[in-house]
Parts: C-alpha cells; structure tokens; sequence
C-alpha cells in the first residue's frame, strides 16, 4: 500500500500534529511527489497564559520551517484562527471548525487528525467535524495518543518509520518548550522513540506509527 499523495493533517491544538502524526508528516515531507498540508486550531490559550500560548504557535511555525529546510518539502499552512483551548470553545465553534474543514474537502485525499474516542474535548470535537466533512472524500484516519486513549483506539493502519522521519518527529516534540511543564510524559523523547518501537515490532520494522480509520478507507480507481 502506497502513502496517498495529497495529505491533510488537522490538529487542535499546535504540538498535536507533531505528537499523534510527526514521523507520518517527516515521512511525507522526505518523500516524492507529495503535497501536505496542516490545519490547527489553538495555541493552548487558556491553558497557558498568553505569552507561553504565542510561544507555543511560534514553535509550531518553527517546526514546518524545519521541516521545509531538511526536506525541501513546502508544507502548506491552513491555519487561520486559534481558539482558547479546553474551555468549551470548540464546541461552541464547531462550525467554524466545520468551515475551515470543509473549505479544503476537495484538496486532499487522506486527513490524518485525533481518533474519534479521545478523552479531550478539544480533539475529540476536531475529529467529529473531520468525519462530517470528509467522511465520503478522503480517507480519514485517527492518530494515537495514549495519554488520552482509554482502551478504544484500535490500529488500523501501521505507517514504517525511517530512522530519519522518527528522528525529525523527536526533534520537533522537544521543540516545545513552553508545554514541558506538569510531568507530561508524552514530551519525553524516550517514551516518543519506545511508542515508536512497540508499533514498529509488530510489523517487523525498526519503528512506526498508528493510526485507526476514524472513517473510511476510500480507494480511487480512476486515473
């Protein structure tokens, strides 16, 4: 099976691409022939105060500049807006989300987002609205973050790692300085490469990443 070639990844809040979906995004960028595009929602406002939140979007912006730079992939920047994070925003604005979304349905041909059983509201809200949208025109698939998984996220799809793209996932992690605060294990770059590991063994390779289908699978057969 081959890596789509237009492909959306669309987080809520700006370190939550690099987090569920980094090495699939580094992998994408080090490839041929691929457009790939982010779309994110918050920058932690709320959560943080607001210059720890600006931080926080700076270091994201930081992050698709890196990756341009060591792969002389442009990585197209959606992002428009930010919404306060966990505080009821993105229900409330869930058609603006909606809109942001469906304004890009006929651009890509896979959407990499937040598996829909998430325990946090901000992303379970942004994987609900990608279903809507995209659920009859691109192939929708959910990311893994065990930090907030109960036991619901089942693999679907396994995407291999080179050590390059897993590398480049760690690097852009650690790259967020203003969310390393409260012990939060997922920033830990030990715990990012096991996670990496464990997948990568069950397909006999040295690393991966996971993801459910949060929709459908949809194949083309046309030209």
């Amino acid at each position: 099976m081959k890596l789509p070639r237009r492909v959306l990844f669309a987080g809520a809040h700006c370190d939550d691409i690099e987090l569920v979906a980094g090495g699939l995004l580094a992998e994408l960028c080090l490839g041929q022939n691929r457009e790939v595009g982010v779309l994110v929602f918050s920058d932690h406002r709320g959560v943080v105060d607001d210059a720890t939140a600006a931080r926080a979007e700076q270091e994201f912006r930081e992050n698709l500049a890196r990756l341009e730079s060591e792969t002389a992939r442009r990585v197209r920047n959606h992002t428009a807006f930010m919404l306060p994070a966990c505080r009821g925003a993105f229900e409330a604005e869930r058609g603006r989300i909606y809109a942001a979304l469906e304004e890009l349905r006929g651009d890509y041909d896979c959407v990499v987002t937040h598996q829909p059983l998430e325990t946090n509201q901000d992303h379970a809200q942004v994987a609900c609205e990608a279903q809507r949208v995209f659920k009859a025109h691109a192939t929708l698939l959910g990311g893994e973050f065990p930090s907030n998984d109960l036991g619901q996220f089942v693999p679907h799809v396994y995407v291999e790692l080179s050590e390059r793209a897993l590398e480049l996932k760690v690097a852009m992690i650690d790259h967020y300085s203003s969310q390393k605060f409260g012990g939060r294990p997922y920033f830990d770059a030990d715990t990012v490469r096991g996670l990496a590991r464990m997948r990568g063994s069950q397909i006999r390779a040295r690393a991966a990443e996971a993801f459910t289908v949060a929709a459908r699978a949809i194949v083309r057969t046309g030209s």
